[in-house]
């Protein structure tokens, strides 16, 4: 921001934001002193700010700086440099100037409501639990989180990335219970990159270091505070990133597939039944295409006479290899499943209901593809979403296609060496140095 040494750093700020049209420049007078104010009309409340500050008139006091007696009152900061007072413009606040531009006191006052208020979750249903969700506005989501844990431990801390578009980023821990290694990694590494631009979670996945082509989430992703809640408890880091309504819990485990903190509301029995569904409905996902494959096209013998003519005779006329008859339907249901979440909610369930009924009935109509494989890969799809975390179900969605292609080369051989294969996988992965194969930060993690 170079500017010439004549003008002052009110005419600087004028001339800087000159071409943006809800930027505004006025006079304003308080306490029989002039004061020339400039905000962003879109950002700030100026009827009720302006009003707020007409209440300091009967108070008035000759003898103390009227900036003084406005900040004694309302806060705010003196700031000196161009670089300042734009980035607090652009942030929602009024910049109050003294007539000849000496000083500068930047408040925080009222601001027209421009974010999301606090509403049930969109993505995670819960049955028993609270019902509030996080916002875009971080601040929202810190006070939240604040208000769920009243432990003297909580530790919240913020930093601004990047410099052409300054984003903010809070991290929280409970100093008892994480490790401490752990949090001076995550603070090292958003020190050292706080230049680093972060338009997206991928841009926060890199200046994190984490690897760019891993199947594994490195963290958990969740709009609840109670699970937040749950996951600080555990000694893991909660990171926001402000105008993104989730928080992200880290590092991720294994048993993030199946375990959230609402299961703890039910009973233990409940909760353990629950758990056993999610992990069965991980199975079913990971391995039902690829043992239709294996038992279809190589073992069939391996299935009861009665079972194997009955598979026979729903594939009577299906001119394809089962192996391309299972990827032509998971294509078309992995293209349904994406048009539901990008569909608007009030035609998406009628659109992919009528769609995938119509659909899945004409093309066993048309001998494409076989009833069997019909029921087989809407079992996939149901089970796939009884996953925690959405995350999690992209990852076993991708997996589920590297059993089905070696199944179809070796049969149910292949099927066992595909789920051996993901097992070291799942083992040799780390997130943040701790073992993505574990249940808790307390029971793994190197010294590095």
């Amino acid at each position: 921001m170079n500017q010439p040494l004549s003008m002052n750093l009110y005419d600087q700020v004028n001339q800087y934001f000159e071409e943006s049209s809800d930027f505004v420049k006025e006079e304003f007078l308080i306490h029989n002193k002039k004061i020339q104010l400039c905000y962003f009309e879109s950002l700030v409340n100026i009827n009720e700010s302006r009003n707020s500050l007409l209440l300091l008139e009967p108070y008035a006091n000759e003898s103390i700086n009227v900036f003084d007696q406005i900040f004694s009152t309302f806060g705010g900061a003196y700031v000196k440099s161009l670089d300042e007072i734009a980035q607090s413009l652009l942030r929602g606040r009024i910049g109050l100037f003294s007539e000849d531009g000496s000083t500068i006191l930047m408040l925080n006052l009222l601001h027209p409501q421009i974010s999301r208020a606090i509403s049930p979750p969109q993505t995670e249903s819960v049955l028993s639990s609270s019902f509030d969700a996080f916002t875009e506005d971080i601040n929202t989501n810190i006070g939240m989180l604040r208000s769920k844990i009243t432990a003297n431990h909580l530790i919240v801390s913020s930093y601004s990335v990047g410099s052409f578009n300054p984003r903010q980023i809070s991290m929280f821990y409970i100093k008892s219970r994480s490790q401490k290694k752990f949090v001076n990694h995550i603070n090292s590494l958003l020190e050292k990159h706080k230049d680093t631009e972060v338009e997206s979670i991928q841009d926060l996945s890199k200046m994190l270091g984490l690897p760019k082509y891993s199947l594994v989430p490195p963290f958990l992703s969740t709009e609840l505070p109670s699970e937040s809640v749950r996951h600080l408890m555990e000694g893991r880091i909660i990171i926001f990133l402000d105008h993104h309504p989730f928080a992200m819990a880290m590092p991720g485990f294994v048993t993030d597939l199946w375990s959230m903190q609402g299961d703890r509301n039910y009973p233990f029995v409940y909760m353990i039944t629950i758990r056993m569904v999610r992990i069965l409905g991980l199975f079913v996902s990971l391995l039902a295409p690829g043992l239709y494959v294996a038992l279809v096209a190589v073992n069939p013998e391996v299935l009861r006479i009665q079972l194997a003519l009955s598979v026979a005779l729903s594939r009577e006329g299906v001119p394809y290899p089962a192996l391309v008859e299972a990827l032509f339907m998971l294509g078309i249901l992995e293209m349904v499943v994406e048009a539901s979440i990008r569909l608007p909610k009030s035609i998406g369930p009628t659109t992919t209901m009528v769609g995938g009924i119509i659909l899945g009935q004409a093309v066993v109509q048309a001998k494409l593809v076989s009833n069997l494989l019909i029921i087989i890969l809407a079992a996939t799809t149901i089970a796939n979403f009884t996953l925690v975390s959405y995350q999690n179900a992209y990852m076993i969605r991708i997996l589920k296609y590297v059993v089905l292609l070696i199944s179809a080369v070796y049969g149910l051989l292949g099927t066992l060496v595909g789920v051996v294969w993901i097992c070291f996988y799942l083992s040799s992965m780390t997130t943040f140095h701790y073992p993505y194969v574990n249940s808790s930060i307390k029971s793994g993690g190197s010294n590095e």
